[in-house]
């Protein structure tokens, strides 16, 4: 698991080089994870290329370029593999250009309606977005103010150490736990607004701020940790075994015979590799989003399905929303969870990322799904789970995101201390990297199921994390060596941000850093022009799909246009090989 070599000259190094290692040896080539990539994905491998600039684009130390680009890699070896077993195709290459792969975890801060810019983050879309038929589901105006904003954030606490707090989709619990207001109509600048977040903290220890958040407000929060520290807790060492996903085959009585999807889409090809398949989302936010959109990418049918109680990140609708239906359903309710029941017994995988057991009092946990489908034996079903820290250890059912993850393994800590910060102080390294990539992974994880399930029959259990990713980004990938980072870094401004900037005030800044000193987002290549019925026929500029497949044998588009929550009924189109985009 070592790191790029610190002996490494910005003449010497080479993204697009270091990405094809990286699929070669820490991803098909690490045992954790090649138990579940199938021996057709191993020899396609040999014909990823990988194309593109020597150096990244973004400024941060940690390698999300050669991260990006190899899963991606890794994706297509698996779409590739599929192929062949159902189809008997085989693909003659794929080709992967590490440019363009950046710009995938940044596709919901690219976008534009209309040709009209945007900038997400602080709710400045939102009026637009309803205009076009998105509905705002910010029940708790979380962006509605900068002090607001500061519930999520990283501060240093009595005893000297860093705690991460969220405030989720809600930051009034977060208040209530520090003994502050709800708003602050004083404060107008983000400078001003933080300020009371800090004196309250640094007033508190760690241990206690944890307990309280943890424990008795319920909400998500962590003590920011280094790579090494991490792996010594109680929750490191319970997941240190743990790959990019946990994959597990269920015996059912009577038992689910091989693949009905695989046997019975006599009218699909390779062209649409998932067509027919039906995946019930029920997720929020970025990775569950990115898990299902992933796998509408390559035809699958997917019905997302949400609450009209429930808050929801609207904003982010553009981006996630690509390829799926959208219904709403009430659980509070014997009528919506039985409309619910309906979807998942028609259904071929079940995607769910709401805080561990949410789900469950509504009998729609893990197990549940399965249970659900016992008595269909033409076919099992596929049932994904993602958390933040993991399945396995003492904060397993703890509330988390992308922010917390990347302050408790280790990232954040790496970030700082790459700017030339002291004693650790950590920064949340920008961009919503583990989440994007959460997704692709997830993608990869169904894809293998898929082929198993084909094989052998029976459900499985698909477990993710947005931890595992992150344990596999500090173990297996790691940081630039110092030249190529300090020539990033000085190329983009050498701006030092600090432990209290959270991504509502870096984001903006390192958009406008790249957009001046890199051409990343005028190459037209990187993007594309869609349609979206449902939004009243606007065009959506984003970026196209990664995976550029070598012949035509393998379409990545979406069916259905984006949307917002509850446009749709909740029941399955009656035919789902029509490529008819709404």
């Amino acid at each position: 698991m070592a790191n790029t070599t610190s002996t490494a000259t910005t003449s010497s190094y080479s993204v697009p080089a270091e990405s094809e290692r990286l699929l070669l040896h820490a991803l098909l080539d690490n045992p954790k994870i090649k138990k579940d990539i199938p021996h057709e994905a191993l020899q396609f491998a040999s014909r990823v290329v990988f194309t593109g600039s020597d150096l990244p684009s973004i400024a941060v130390n940690w390698r999300f370029a050669e991260s990006v680009a190899s899963l991606k890699a890794l994706e297509a070896c698996m779409i590739a593999a599929l192929v062949k077993r159902k189809y008997d195709v085989d693909l003659s290459g794929a080709n992967i250009n590490v440019d363009h792969a950046q710009l995938f975890f940044m596709s919901a801060l690219v976008w534009t309606i209309d040709h009209a810019d945007t900038t997400i983050g602080r709710g400045q879309n939102m009026d637009k977005l309803e205009d076009v038929g998105i509905p705002n589901y910010d029940f708790h105006r979380m962006w509605s103010n900068p002090y607001r904003t500061c519930a999520t954030n990283i501060y240093r606490t009595e005893d000297d150490r860093f705690f991460h707090l969220h405030g989720g989709m809600n930051p009034k619990p977060t208040f209530d736990c520090l003994g502050l207001p709800e708003d602050r109509p004083d404060l107008e600048t983000f400078e001003e607004s933080v300020q009371p977040c800090i004196q309250k903290v640094a007033n508190m220890s760690s241990a206690e701020l944890q307990h309280l958040i943890t424990d008795v407000y319920k909400q998500a929060g962590v003590v920011v940790e280094t790579v090494d520290s991490f792996r010594e807790t109680e929750q490191g060492k319970a997941n240190a075994d743990v790959g990019l996903f946990e994959l597990y085959r269920v015996n059912t009585v009577p038992a689910h015979r091989p693949g009905h999807w695989w046997q019975s889409t006599t009218r699909t090809s390779s062209t649409r590799p998932l067509a027919g398949l039906k995946v019930v989302d029920l997720t929020r936010v970025i990775a569950g989003p990115a898990v299902t959109r992933g796998l509408a990418e390559l035809g699958a049918s997917v019905m997302r399905v949400t609450s009209p109680n429930v808050v929801d990140f609207s904003e982010l609708h553009v981006d996630l929303s690509w390829g799926k239906w959208s219904c709403s359903l009430d659980l509070e309710t014997e009528e919506g969870r039985d409309k619910l029941r309906t979807l998942i017994r028609d259904a071929d995988v079940v995607v769910q990322g709401y805080r561990p057991g949410v789900l469950d009092k509504y009998g729609f946990s893990q197990d549940q799904m399965i249970d659900l489908v016992r008595d269909r034996p033409e076919r099992g079903i596929i049932s994904v789970r993602e958390n933040c820290y993991g399945w396995h250890g003492p904060w397993s059912q703890r509330s988390g995101w992308q922010q917390i993850s990347d302050a408790c393994t280790g990232m954040s800590a790496g970030f700082g201390r790459a700017m030339g910060l002291s004693n650790d102080e950590p920064v949340t390294p920008v961009f919503p990297n583990s989440d994007y990539m959460t997704g692709i992974v997830g993608a990869i994880g169904v894809l293998s199921a898929l082929i198993q399930k084909a094989d052998r029959g029976g459900s499985y259990k698909l477990d993710l994390a947005l931890n595992y990713y992150n344990q596999w980004l500090t173990g297996w990938v790691g940081e630039y060596p110092e030249p190529i980072w300090n020539e990033v870094w000085h190329r983009n401004g050498r701006q030092v941000f600090r432990s209290c900037h959270n991504m509502n005030y870096t984001i903006p800044r390192y958009m406008k850093m790249m957009k001046e000193n890199t051409n990343l987002f005028d190459k037209a290549e990187f993007f594309e022009n869609r349609e979206s019925k449902a939004l009243g026929g606007v065009t959506v500029r984003t970026v196209r799909p990664v995976i550029r497949f070598v012949d035509s044998e393998v379409q990545l588009k979406y069916n259905v246009g984006t949307r917002g929550n509850g446009r749709d009924a909740p029941r399955w189109p009656d035919d789902l090989m029509t490529e008819v985009v709404l």
